[in-house]
């Protein structure tokens, strides 16, 4: 277990993270668990791994289908 200490960092608290816990650098969610919170780092996915990941969804993705409601014609 390590130890830090919250601080005032202009209008937002931080805290200082241990070289030995260190996060790579960029966006993280902070989400809170009772009193703990737990910071976790997000992971930046290209475009090209979401195409390889919609590619292996097999099958056709259906839905249920929606009744078309007219309206009038905008002026």
């Amino acid at each position: 277990m390590t130890r830090s200490k919250v601080f005032k960092s202009g209008n937002s608290q931080a805290v200082r993270i241990p070289q030995e816990l260190a996060l790579p650098y960029g966006d993280v969610e902070v989400t809170r668990r009772g009193d703990a919170l737990v910071i976790t780092p997000i992971v930046q996915q290209s475009g090209a791994a979401l195409f390889d990941t919609l590619a292996a969804i097999a099958g056709p993705i259906e839905r249920e289908p929606t009744e078309m409601q007219e309206r009038p014609p905008l002026l």
